[in-house]
């Protein structure tokens, strides 16, 4: 056994990481980037090809003098998969991604919601039988679902559409039931973690998803308040924001009075939202918009993202939000935020719990960690090759 969290392993990492974010990167860069000696990096590097996480490609043109063609890294698309689950109120909807970020499959089935473990299971399922198909390992899985979810410890605290009332360790449980490390996170947040994967983690600082689902009993035209859920996601200074007790981005409007069920003041019933005029004050998107807006303003954001909506409902939203944003701030100069539609569609939870899976997979070390004896990520990483077990990387 070696020292975990040693140099040599943080430099694996640093290495590691920076290939999944620089698809296509040289060792010369990797060496640039991190302030590396050369002769450490090529010798990591071979470690890692030669495990089969990492593969080489020549790509380009020879300098002016000859010579070989430039070699350049990139993640191994067929070592090992990942899945991902969004548990919902109607059933569960799961893809598959490589390590790169890929989708190579996704499925969605709607079940009796008694039991969210028994709901996972069925996942689960459905994403071995399709690894097994493309003879692929699955190293773990990551799981979104509506709640106030400590993601640290894997436990859901309390979820009012899952009637969870008091703490349930679902990682733990789900874990054992897998034999594979699994994730959990509030689905909000794994919708912040689906755009960060998309731009593997190096795209927007501070961003803001609102994550909103149409909740409709009985089938009819017209909507009210009570029939809409929202919950939203944080991302600060380049990190998704949870909170001290894991509660953030839980949403209630500030106009709500408690005479009506659900999160708004729902001035006026049965609102047909899609028909809303954009400066009618009754709409509950309006109401929603003043809120975005605020928070835009005050926190400097630079983009908005709406999902869960269908989309001629997201983009009457998105112009609401871009009006108010406007409106409410205080200054001459313009304030430039992007409102956009989730880029995924109805896979952003689902995306997004396997993209936090592949995040903690590339993670680095922290520094603040003790030394302790432990197989060494290079050791782990052969184990996955070997064997499809994760051993401690996650």
């Amino acid at each position: 056994m070696k020292m975990i969290n040693s140099q040599s392993d943080i430099n694996v990492s640093r290495i590691l990481r920076l290939i999944w974010q620089k698809n296509g990167i040289s060792r010369i860069e990797i060496a640039t980037e991190l302030g590396l000696d050369k002769s450490t990096v090529t010798k990591i590097v071979s470690s890692l090809v030669n495990i089969g996480i990492v593969s080489e490609y020549a790509q380009g043109t020879t300098g002016p003098l000859g010579g070989r063609k430039p070699v350049y890294l990139e993640i191994t698309k067929s070592f090992a998969a990942v899945g991902g689950i969004e548990i919902n109120l109607e059933g569960f909807v799961c893809c598959l991604l490589d390590l790169p970020g890929n989708v190579l499959f996704e499925y969605t089935e709607k079940m009796p919601v008694s039991d969210c473990l028994g709901v996972f299971e069925r996942a689960r399922m459905v994403l071995k039988a399709e690894a097994e198909k493309r003879n692929i390992k699955i190293v773990g899985i990551g799981t979104g679902l509506s709640g106030v979810v400590n993601s640290d410890a894997g436990i859901i605290l309390q979820s009012i559409p899952l009637s969870v009332s008091s703490p349930f360790p679902f990682s733990h449980l789900a874990s054992v039931k897998a034999e594979m490390p699994v994730l959990i996170e509030n689905d909000a947040r794994c919708c912040c973690y689906s755009e960060r994967t998309l731009m593997h983690d190096m795209g927007t600082q501070n961003s803001i998803f609102l994550l909103m689902e149409i909740r409709q009993k009985h089938e009819k035209a017209k909507l009210d308040g009570s029939q809409i859920s929202v919950g939203t996601g944080l991302i600060i200074n380049g990190k998704i924001y949870k909170g001290n007790d894991f509660s953030a981005g839980e949403f209630r409007s500030l106009l709500w009075n408690g005479s009506k069920l659900g999160q708004f003041l729902s001035i006026e019933e049965n609102m047909e939202i899609a028909e809303a005029d954009i400066n009618e004050k009754n709409s509950i998107f309006y109401e929603l918009a003043m809120h975005v807006a605020f928070l835009v303003n005050m926190l400097n954001l630079e983009t908005v993202y709406i999902g869960g909506l269908p989309a001629d409902y997201a983009q009457k939203l998105a112009e609401m939000i871009n009006k108010r944003i406007i409106y409410q701030w205080p200054y001459d100069s313009t304030h430039n935020c992007e409102v956009r539609l989730s880029s995924l569609g109805h896979l952003a939870v689902a995306f997004g719990a396997a993209g936090m899976f592949i995040d903690r997979f590339f993670a680095l070390p922290s520094l603040a960690s003790p030394l302790g004896t432990g197989p060494s990520i290079l050791e782990s990483l052969s184990e996955i090759n070997s064997t499809g077990h994760i051993g401690k990387l996650v």
